[in-house]
């Protein structure tokens, strides 16, 4: 009765050995399963014992020698414990000297050798029967032979490995893997010692099987706690290492998304649902379909209109990933060299503003030859004439075409400025736009098209800029909108300020423009115009700029265009009256 008892608590560790390699199939956990496994073992020896009534004295003795393999390969397996904890902790690194592999194949080796005098009657050369006691029932004593005293060697090895195994491990950082190995070793040493005691004092032989099973039990209690602890550490760590591959992946300035195996979206990135203007959760876990069916997006194409009426343009692409050899994902790639197409237009524009600047600059010179010549016949003519103001007309006239011709110089070198072209000049907004309006007043009338000034000013409406410029800037946003306007439409002139700067709106409820040309207005040679050139918006622009002015153009299809012109007001001395400025302007 008692062989069975005890032979069925020796499984115990066992059991316990054979679960934790279910549980994991690391050096740490295959070694740790057998130290259980070598208690376990020992236990069952000791079980033999007291088989008695079960088999006879051969098998008794077969199956105690075959068990004894507990008690011997402890040591080494203690030392081997060493190594491992050793290699696993780098703050452990200055014990490499003394746990390395070497040293286990020659503690190994020692312990064969113990091993196989334990089957020779050097080792072992007998038993003693053992009379029923208060505590103990009948059982037999191993009787040992002369060479037995390398078993005891054995164990003196054992008590230093672990001693050392306690110094090495009291160095570990981690308080969980620190706990675990010294419970261990005080575990092997309390085994140890209390087989010691059964074996050789008043106590049960069989006491020393209880005492192993609960140190095992809680060795093998603390392995799971530690393993759970430096699993959940490795949980904390994976997840930190996820949020930040997360956020590289959000900062990418590519346009990304991960696909499973079923083409479901499981990721996207911020900078592809700005641009389709779509959110993570609407789009995770859908289709990749779903993301392809948004209307902007068309991989067979490089060129897309995104949603605020911006042009990008993407190469899309797909990459494989698998992990493991078990798991695969696509990874949805979009290139943006938006950036690397505009560089290659300004350097298209610019080679085309040269040709066209050298082509402007030969025929302003070829027109203004003639013109010189013309106009001092004319003035030869008007000094014989009584009545000069004919010529007098064509002579404002062909001063006229002078200053447009020096405008297309301009076009041909922006860099250069006539003499007084530099020179600081103060208009009165109000009446140049009334002059302009003057101007085309007969051409709406003709159109059936209506044209006003609404002025909202409080103040003087001084600015600092070229006559001739602004009269340029105006005239040309004045008729882009009569070009644009259907019969009775109206085109107003708004004209506000801030305090600092005058604000001038032409307004018209012309056709209006399209989102995806709107961001083109004031490139050279774009125009939607068929006899168009693209020049006129670009000089416009260009004169805006230099005159520290801003503009913008708003625009709705089917609703019209408001071009919104904003220039600093002119800084002049407060003692001198508007008046006197008025009158300047007008003699300049």
């Amino acid at each position: 009765m008692a062989f069975f008892l005890l032979m069925a608590l020796a499984t115990i560790p066992l059991f316990l050995a054979i679960s934790l390699l279910f549980y994991s199939k690391s050096v740490n956990t295959k070694s740790f399963s057998v130290f259980l496994l070598l208690i376990s073992f020992w236990q069952m020896g000791i079980a033999v014992l007291y088989s008695q009534d079960v088999f006879s004295l051969t098998v008794i003795d077969w199956l105690f020698r075959l068990f004894r393999a507990g008690p011997v390969f402890l040591m080494p397996i203690m030392y081997y414990l060493g190594i491992v904890m050793v290699k696993q902790n780098s703050e452990l690194a200055a014990y490499k000297k003394i746990f390395k592999l070497r040293g286990f194949f020659l503690l190994l080796g020692f312990s064969l050798s113990v091993y196989v005098i334990n089957f020779t009657s050097a080792g072992i050369n007998g038993y003693e029967f053992v009379q029923d006691g208060m505590y103990s029932p009948e059982h037999l004593m191993p009787l040992y032979g002369a060479l037995n005293v390398t078993f005891t060697i054995n164990t003196l090895l054992v008590i230093t490995n672990t001693i050392l195994f306690v110094v090495a491990a009291s160095r570990i950082k981690s308080r969980s893997v620190r706990i675990f190995h010294l419970q261990i070793s005080i575990g092997a040493v309390f085994i140890f010692f209390n087989g010691i005691l059964s074996a050789f004092s008043p106590l049960p032989l069989y006491f020393s099987s209880f005492n192993s099973i609960i140190i095992a039990i809680l060795l093998f209690l603390s392995y799971v706690r530690m393993q759970s602890v430096m699993l959940l550490k490795a949980n904390s760590n994976l997840s930190q290492q996820r949020t930040l591959l997360e956020k590289i992946m959000d900062i990418n300035p590519n346009y990304l998304a991960v696909i499973d195996k079923n083409n479901h979206i499981i990721r996207l990135n911020d900078s592809i649902c700005r641009l389709l203007s779509i959110s993570k959760e609407q789009m995770t876990q859908q289709n990749l379909s779903t993301l392809l069916s948004i209307r902007e997006l068309n991989t067979a194409e490089d060129k897309m209109l995104t949603r605020s009426g911006e042009i990008r343009y993407i190469k899309w692409g797909y990459e494989t990933l698998e992990l493991d050899n078990r798991e695969s994902y696509t990874l949805f790639i979009g290139v943006d060299y938006t950036e690397q197409k505009q560089n290659e237009q300004l350097l298209l524009d610019s080679e085309k503003s040269k040709v066209v600047g050298e082509l402007a600059a030969s025929i302003a010179h070829e027109i203004r030859n003639p013109l010189t010549t013309v106009r001092g016949l004319i003035q030869l003519a008007k000094e014989k004439s009584e009545d000069p103001k004919l010529e007098n007309i064509i002579l404002d006239e062909i001063d006229r075409i002078v200053e447009v011709l020096k405008e297309l110089l301009l076009l041909a070198r922006p860099e250069a400025k006539s003499e007084h072209e530099g020179q600081s000049e103060i208009i009165n907004v109000i009446e140049e736009l009334e002059n302009i309006h003057f101007l085309y007043q007969s051409v709406s009338i003709r159109e059936n098209k209506f044209i006003s000034i609404e002025n909202l000013l409080t103040d003087n409406g001084l600015i600092d800029i070229q006559k001739s410029h602004f009269k340029q800037i105006m005239i040309n946003f004045i008729k882009n909108s009569l070009e644009a306007t259907s019969p009775e439409s109206k085109i107003k002139m708004k004209v506000d300020s801030d305090g600092k700067h005058i604000r001038i709106r032409i307004i018209d409820n012309g056709k209006g423009i399209m989102k995806s040309r709107l961001s083109r207005i004031g490139e050279p040679y774009y125009t939607t115009k068929e006899k168009g050139t693209g020049i006129g918006m670009a000089v416009c622009f260009k004169l805006i700029k230099e005159n520290s002015g801003e503009v913008k153009v708003n625009s709705k299809t089917g609703w019209g265009t408001t071009i919104t012109v904003t220039f600093p007001k002119a800084s002049v001395l407060i003692e001198e009256p508007a008046e006197s400025l008025f009158r300047r302007d007008k003699t300049v």
